[in-house]
């Protein structure tokens, strides 16, 4: 494959880079989890989050995701700002076969409830400010389970401490569970070490509904499957190579991981470099 603007590629870059490699994110994940098991995948306020305890944690959700009923083809909503929750959930929803949907935590209502009929989740996971909006249009919705999680959980232990007592109840962050509803980490303690089937997720199968800019109307879901990531990933690797290391450089995201270019590029870059990701969930907080 040759054309015209690939003469003004970087030495580094070739024209094309097929084959590409006929693997999942998931499957990544795993071989970096058993090589590299202390390498940080994720870093968010502090902490660094290695792979393998990415990996552990979201075989534990998949698990928890099954003993819910979840089966594949399902989409689980994910109301999430960029937390190491999101991508813990994310690759937990891969391993069960369903597809994730990552939703804008500043949808208005109206918003919220357009998105969640065009794509009928049958599971959100929310962070605790944006929960009551999420049963607020649960009953008129796909929605059967709701999974609540604190920004507070993945902390640094006196971060965590600090913002317990004086910024949790202050900022909307402490919340009271309806009866059936669940907390993330007390399922992820439930489903440790489980040794539930994972499901066997192909390159192309569907993965992920994002919404579109809108610029036609209303947002659109639009369709990406597993392969998607690895080809965007594997581009953008090329492409940054003669900027960045492979195991060794830090990413920092403060693109949403409820758009694409984040969702599938970024993160499939990182994670296919071995290039630990930096979490930021509030791009307008510059210090």
């Amino acid at each position: 494959m040759s054309g015209p603007w690939t003469a003004h590629y970087d030495p580094e870059v070739p024209p094309s880079l097929r084959p590409y490699p006929d693997r999942t994110l998931v499957d990544v994940l795993d071989d970096m989890a058993r090589e590299r098991p202390a390498h940080p995948a994720i870093l968010f306020k502090g902490a660094a989050i290695p792979s393998a305890r990415l990996a552990a944690e979201s075989r534990a959700f998949a698990a928890a995701l099954a003993a819910l009923g979840i089966v594949p083809g399902d989409r689980v909503a994910l109301l999430l700002p960029n937390t190491p929750q999101l991508l813990v959930a994310q690759y937990g929803v891969w391993r069960a076969g369903a597809i994730a949907v990552p939703l804008n935590p500043l949808y208005t209502p109206r918003e919220l409830a357009g998105a969640m009929e065009s794509t009928t989740p049958v599971a959100v996971v929310t962070l605790t400010p944006y929960y009551a909006s999420v049963k607020a249009l649960q009953a008129a919705s796909s929605v059967r389970h709701v999974i609540a999680t604190s920004i507070k959980e993945y902390l640094p232990p006196v971060t965590r401490a600090l913002f317990t007592l004086v910024k949790e109840k202050k900022s909307g962050h402490r919340i009271s569970l309806a009866p059936g509803d669940h907390w993330l980490p007390a399922l992820l303690r439930t489903h440790a070490g489980s040794t539930a089937p994972v499901r066997t997720i192909r390159p192309e199968d569907p993965a992920v509904i994002l919404s579109s800019g809108g610029t036609t109307g209303t947002p659109k879901g639009v369709v990406g499957t597993h392969r998607d990531y690895v080809l965007a990933g594997s581009q953008l690797r090329s492409w940054t190579s003669p900027a960045r290391q492979d195991w060794l450089d830090t990413i920092m995201l403060p693109l949403p991981l409820f758009h694409v270019y984040a969702n599938v590029g970024v993160q499939a870059l990182a994670l296919l470099g071995g290039n630990p990701l930096a979490l930021v969930p509030n791009p307008r907080d510059i210090d």
